[in-house]
């Protein structure tokens, strides 16, 4: 796994739109993120509502995106703003911009399991 990075996205339909927000971003989106070379994979994730969550005082996002992708991020992400920019990719209009926030993280040593995974 060499230079392999987390991509994560936090995103948010605008208000009412959820289920075209998530019909485009299933089936049109994360196809079009993994046409970019050096995209690997994608798994998307629902929040979560739990108590712990309530306790911290929640948060600001409804939806994660996670890709991973091989090689320097900058020159990834270069090619996912060009497809931008060329109308290759296009974002949907029931998307929140506003509300999208993303990160980018790099393994800290190797995987630790717990002793009772797959059991």
């Amino acid at each position: 796994m060499a230079d392999r990075t987390l991509y994560m996205v936090f995103s948010n339909p605008l208000e009412g739109r959820d289920d075209e927000f998530n019909a485009w971003y299933d089936t049109v989106h994360v196809r079009d993120v993994l046409a970019v070379p050096g995209m690997v994979s994608a798994q998307r994730y629902d929040l979560r509502d739990t108590e712990m969550y309530r306790a911290a005082g929640g948060g600001a996002h409804r939806y994660c995106v996670v890709y991973e992708m091989d090689g320097d991020p900058d020159v990834v992400m270069a090619k996912v703003r060009e497809s931008v920019a060329s109308g290759a990719m296009v974002m949907h209009e029931a998307l929140d911009l506003r509300s999208v926030s993303m990160s980018f993280w790099s393994p800290r040593g190797p995987q630790v399991r717990s002793s009772g995974a797959g059991a």
